[in-house]
């Protein structure tokens, strides 16, 4: 997995609705957000990203998300630039962890413990800046650690209510993330072609059955059922699936969760 270092000073650009954005965010919703890259044009779309404050501190990692589209240049974010016809890359992710640089202590590099993550260049002069594998598996897990006590959520499933502390916490991140994930998966699968089944043997394409009604509409599925770990659960692209809605109802009938690559054979057996 690819790692991404983008950047924001206050002092040069002013995020209008940052606040409205977090409030979203920590509320459960999956929210995606348009960034510059500067020079960097190919940011592969399943990336992950964080977002560093620069300028005035509070410094540091601020917040992570996924890429779901691919690099685009449009007009510059700097008005007077943007006039002038300069134009800029941007990337699009979605959010999935929020800190307040306001009232949150955001995760400072200059105080990484010696090791890949801190032995990485922290004052990128544009953003779209990447990192190894190495440091980016390392910063996952001092991100992780950060976040997991220093963020209050705002709970959007009454299921879940009853739950408090850092666990209630990783939940909502979990979810938001999974949301994250599937909008990638998508988007990564509509950049390759039509939107079609991956089970073997079916292949429907709501798009060429329903025209417009149907463009962009697939549903995702797990490989590796959530409910077959009783901790929070990394997912992947490659973890995911597009699935036609009568396979993935066959997939799952009576409890299970069978394997795409026998399903359209036990149907034709009569198995359930």
């Amino acid at each position: 997995m690819s790692t991404y270092i983008l950047t924001w000073n206050a002092d040069n650009w002013n995020w209008v609705d940052r606040d409205s954005v977090m409030t979203r965010v920590r509320a459960g919703e999956s929210v995606e957000q348009r960034w510059s890259s500067g020079n960097t044009k190919n940011i592969p779309v399943g990336s992950r990203v964080f977002l560093l404050k620069q300028g005035n501190e509070p410094r540091g990692l601020m917040l992570s998300g996924w890429t779901v589209r691919p690099v685009q240049e449009l007009p510059h974010w700097d008005d007077a630039r943007a006039q002038s016809g300069d134009l800029t890359n941007y990337v699009w992710f979605a959010i999935d962890t929020f800190l307040d640089p306001d009232s949150d202590e955001l995760l400072d590099p200059r105080d990484f413990p010696s090791g890949p993550a801190a032995d990485s260049y922290w004052s990128p002069p544009a953003s779209g800046t990447s990192i190894s594998q190495a440091a980016g598996q390392e910063l996952e897990q001092l991100w992780s650690e950060h976040t997991s006590g220093s963020v209050t959520i705002q709970m959007a499933d009454p299921e879940l209510r009853a739950l408090e502390g850092v666990v209630q916490y990783r939940i909502v991140r979990h979810r938001s993330r999974e949301r994250t994930l599937r909008d990638a998966k998508l988007g990564f699968a509509i950049e390759r072609g039509p939107l079609r089944c991956e089970v073997p043997g079916c292949g429907f394409d709501f798009a060429a059955k329903y025209g417009p009604l149907g463009e962009g509409y697939a549903q995702v599925h797990h490989r590796t059922p959530l409910s077959s770990s009783d901790t929070v659960v990394e997912t992947t692209l490659s973890d995911l699936a597009i699935v036609c809605a009568n396979c993935h109802a066959m997939i799952h009938l009576g409890g299970e969760s069978r394997a795409l690559d026998s399903l359209i054979q036990r149907a034709a057996a009569g198995e359930v």
